[in-house]
């Protein structure tokens, strides 16, 4: 099921605390890395993680990326830093990166991205990672929000606006 990002009349506010979680979610941080850096316990981290993707209509632990897109993609957090220059994605890559940003689940990952084998799907992301240098899947998310690949309106350009990625904006 693709990811419900409300409208701003419908938009489901995340609590102050949620907010924090929301904004060491979208940097790829663990449950163990995030409640670190926000000095709570791993449990309270997950518990918020949780309520995020609950208010997203995100189920399950496999939808961080889903989780961190919705909640950029709500303008109610902001991407994390991204370096200045954007790597030059295929068109299947941008393709894969808005499945795994729109889908919580590697199986419709697999079919919005057109990938033919359900088990080819993880170890493209993790291609995809690497060549975009983030740390893993979720803040890959965060990096793609950056650089304008992701959001409001995107399709395969920058910002929605038919601007060819990769290029110098």
């Amino acid at each position: 099921m693709p990811v419900n990002i409300p409208d701003a009349a419908a938009l489901t506010q995340l609590t102050p605390a949620e907010k924090r979680v929301a904004e060491v979610l979208v940097t790829g941080a663990s449950n163990i890395q995030g409640a670190q850096d926000l000095k709570m316990r791993t449990s309270t981290f997950a518990i918020h993680v949780g309520s995020i993707g609950r208010k997203f209509h995100i189920t399950g632990k496999a939808g961080r990326p889903a989780r961190a897109h919705a909640v950029l993609a709500s303008g109610q957090v902001e991407p994390p830093p991204a370096p200045a220059d954007v790597p030059e994605f295929t068109s299947a890559e941008l393709q894969l990166l808005q499945a795994l940003a729109e889908h919580a689940e590697t199986e419709d990952i697999r079919k919005a991205a057109d990938v033919a084998v359900t088990a080819d799907v993880r170890p493209l992301i993790g291609k995809l990672v690497d060549r975009a240098g983030a740390d893993n899947d979720t803040h890959l998310i965060g990096l793609g929000h950056a650089w304008g690949l992701l959001g409001p309106g995107t399709t395969g350009t920058r910002s929605g606006r038919g601007e060819p990625v990769g290029e110098a904006r």
